[in-house]
């Protein structure tokens, strides 16, 4: 059956997501130098509304420097050496992960406690399950435009 001209179209309703759940993790990370290790106070975010990302903010004297990276790569980089480019993520001894970021020739390396980094990440894939993801962002506004 044909729509009228005019008629107005009906949109399949998008089902909303779950409430938005954000977990913080503070610690204390490390900038590893040639010659000594400084540290430096740091928050790694999750909110289940960005399911794929994990914030890590390095607070330091000069300002906040944030990096975005995927969870399912820092889950990986807890077992063995992950990533491409400006991020790389690989278990240390100690148990600690280290993280390469930015410029492989000026990149800054941070040092993080790999044990609680894995309590803080099981958290995350308690409240966003793995493969669930997108479930849990809110497409709404992009169908909203989408379809106007």
């Amino acid at each position: 059956m044909a729509s009228e001209v005019g008629a107005p179209v009906s949109r399949p309703s998008s089902p909303v997501p779950p409430a938005c759940r954000e977990i913080k993790w503070r610690t204390t990370a490390f900038l590893i130098t040639d010659s000594c290790r400084v540290p430096l106070e740091a928050t790694v975010r999750y909110r289940s509304r960005s399911p794929f990302v994990i914030a890590l903010t390095l607070h330091t004297p000069t300002g906040d420097t944030v990096w975005h990276l995927d969870r399912d790569m820092f889950l990986a980089g807890t077992e063995k050496p992950v990533g491409i480019g400006e991020v790389r993520i690989s278990p240390a001894p100690y148990d600690r992960l280290v993280l390469r970021l930015g410029d492989p020739a000026h990149a800054a390396l941070i040092s993080l406690g790999r044990g609680p980094a894995l309590r803080w990440l099981n958290t995350t894939y308690t409240v966003v399950p793995a493969g669930t993801e997108s479930s849990h962002i809110d497409w709404r506004p992009l169908l909203d435009v989408l379809t106007d």
